[in-house]
């Protein structure tokens, strides 16, 4: 490449001066090969993206466990007030916490401006509420319990668990905290009401199938942010690598 072919600042002619949205629409337009080493790793804006999808959905999913927690409580364990009034304190004090710090970030209170520490409070907690949530399928299927209860209390548990990991698949971690330890104790409770039978061998399998979707919906989330916010200085390497191939290819050309 000649001087006359590239720039004072290194760049390829034509390149210069190009604002970092106008790389990244030259780089979105252009045919890229795969990258060799590794798969390319989601940009800060990407990661920021993400998080703001974290914070919008995530209420959604707070929100299924509370129904479900409101219907169980009002409907298969209404004979067990005690029971239900413990396990409804758990969850809905664990729950007022993790929507406290959702609605402090969505407001932009001082969290906001730490987003990566933000989400990493809001795993925990949403860990805590999980635990919690998974803490009725033990409390509420004490020793003598209807089979009929039982299974209604599961399977409703296990569809809301299911549903909160969907809702937080904008993030791996936030989905495996909402949805892991629910999931383990009702696995628990389900082996040890009905042993090795099929509505056990049925809850494992609806859980690794959820589990499945949310990671299949994770990784497209993840996706559709890369592309839509890609790494900077990739973009700027591979404009300059293309247009640096272009140019011997002319000069053969040209003989």
């Amino acid at each position: 490449m000649t001087t006359s072919d590239t720039s004072s600042s290194g760049l390829p002619a034509g390149l210069s001066g190009k604002t970092v949205q106008e790389l990244q629409a030259i780089a979105a337009q252009a045919s890229f090969p795969a990258p060799v080493r590794g798969a390319v790793r989601l940009s800060r804006s990407a990661r920021l993206h993400l998080i703001d999808q974290l914070s919008r959905w995530g209420g959604s999913g707070l929100a299924l466990l509370a129904g479900a927690s409101i219907f169980i409580v009002m409907v298969p364990a209404r004979d067990m007030p005690i029971r239900a009034a413990v396990w409804a304190s758990m969850i809905f004090a664990s729950l007022y916490l993790c929507r406290r710090y959702r609605k402090e970030f969505r407001r932009g209170d001082k969290i906001a401006s730490h987003p990566f520490r933000w989400r990493a409070y809001y795993v925990s907690t949403l860990a805590v509420v999980s635990a919690a949530f998974g803490a009725g399928a033990f409390l509420l299927l004490p020793e003598g319990v209807a089979p009929a209860v039982a299974l209604q209390t599961l399977a409703l548990m296990t569809a809301a668990a299911v549903g909160a990991a969907a809702f937080h698949a904008a993030h791996r971690a936030s989905a495996a905290a909402a949805g892991l330890p629910a999931f383990l104790a009702i696995a628990g409770a389900a082996a040890a009401s009905f042993g090795a039978s099929l509505f056990t061998l049925a809850i494992l399998a609806a859980g690794a199938a959820g589990a499945a979707f949310v990671a299949v919906a994770s990784i497209e989330a993840e996706k559709r942010a890369a592309s839509r916010f890609p790494r900077t200085t990739q973009a700027r390497r591979e404009i300059e690598r293309t247009a640096y191939r272009e140019h011997l290819e002319a000069e053969r050309a040209a003989g």
